[in-house]
């Protein structure tokens, strides 16, 4: 799977993790099929903060719904090519790899969707010491399995990049 994340959204993921310091804050994944397995992030959400804490993020998912609703109107209600790809959130003190409270979510909303998908994705965000963003995403399939998730900034400069992988995904 490769998922290709806009520097503007990654840009506005570096400004609200500044604000929340050390809250978790997340939001969901609305994206655009390029090719199959090849998807584009066209929006992450911000849910508003509610005050989440250093380890926990719990979305609403009533307002969730109506962003995905509203997400849905924007791009002509096309759901081949544009829809609901998964979570992003953040992790403030820990990689960005998922714990098992976000695994267990994940396959949660997937048995939520009742066959509706067939994967969702988990981007997890944090800065690091240095004020970079580091990424991890991972993909959970409906069968119960779990890919890694080759992610790709596009419209940054590569050499000057304010984005990181965290060595755990690097090595997947």
């Amino acid at each position: 799977m490769r998922l290709r994340i806009p520097n503007a959204i990654v840009e506005r993921w570096a400004s609200d993790l500044k604000r929340a310091g050390l809250r978790e804050i997340g939001g969901v994944l609305f994206g655009e099929q390029i090719a199959e397995g090849d998807f584009r992030i066209v929006e992450a959400t911000r849910q508003r903060f509610w005050g989440g804490t250093v380890t926990t993020f719990k979305r609403r998912g009533g307002a969730a719904r109506k962003e995905i609703l509203r997400l849905h109107e924007r791009t002509g209600g096309n759901p081949e090519r544009f829809n609901y790809l998964g979570e992003w959130h953040s992790h403030p003190m820990a990689p960005t790899v998922p714990s098992c409270r976000d695994e267990t979510t994940m396959y949660e909303l997937l048995a939520d969707q009742a066959g509706a998908v067939n994967f969702l994705l988990l981007v997890i965000v944090r800065l690091d010491e240095e004020g970079q963003v580091r990424v991890g995403a991972q993909t959970y399939l409906g069968s119960g399995h779990k890919l890694s998730c080759g992610v790709e900034i596009e419209g940054a400069d590569h050499d000057a990049m304010d984005v990181a992988f965290d060595e755990e995904e690097e090595e997947k």
